[in-house]
């Protein structure tokens, strides 16, 4: 009978040590999601609060894959903001202004997006008519390193304006001569 009791004990011991494995795994898991949850609490705060930049930062950092969609919307959520208020800014005459939010307008946009030729444009012409005439000519050159749009072939003109305006005729010559269709236009 000693042996049956025995039997019987090692089994329950055996079932319940197998039961306290299954709970702990079980536990773990759910311990591991819960954290998955608090960071993607702590990013939607972040992203209600306004704080994109460390909402961006921690989306990634964190490898919040569930909050990718959010993200790409915001950054184009963002390009409309900025751009709009450089619109604003350029029409209303406050061009340094205008132009760090074109400028931020423009970091929100992927590398192959087309509006970054338009951005380029305004950036330079911001610059431009803010007196800051050197910042102008940096900025419209990257125009010509874009593929062809309208807003490119508008840069180059106004950098050829530009060469003109600060006496570097022989750089402007070169440019319209390199351009040559695009000054015709």
């Amino acid at each position: 009978m000693r042996v049956n009791l025995e039997k019987f004990l090692l089994v329950l011991l055996t079932v319940f040590a197998l039961l306290f494995l299954l709970s702990f795994q079980a536990f773990v898991s759910v311990r591991s999601q819960l954290r998955r949850v608090e960071k993607i609490v702590e990013a939607y705060r972040m992203y209600v609060n306004e704080d994109y930049e460390n909402f961006e930062r921690y989306v990634e950092k964190n490898d919040l894959k569930e909050l990718k969609r959010l993200k790409d919307n915001l950054r184009q959520r963002l390009f409309e903001r900025y751009y709009i208020l450089g619109v604003t800014k350029l029409n209303a005459g406050d061009f340094s202004s205008a132009y760090e939010d074109f400028k931020r307008a423009f970091q929100q946009l992927p590398q192959q997006d087309e509006r970054r030729a338009e951005l380029v444009y305004l950036m330079g012409q911001s610059l431009m008519k803010a007196g800051r005439l050197l910042e102008a000519k940096a900025q419209l050159s990257v125009a010509l390193e874009m593929p062809n749009s309208l807003y490119r072939n508008q840069a180059i003109k106004l950098l050829i304006d530009l060469y003109k305006q600060t006496g570097e005729k022989a750089k402007a010559e070169e440019l319209e001569k390199t351009y040559e269709g695009v000054v015709k236009q």
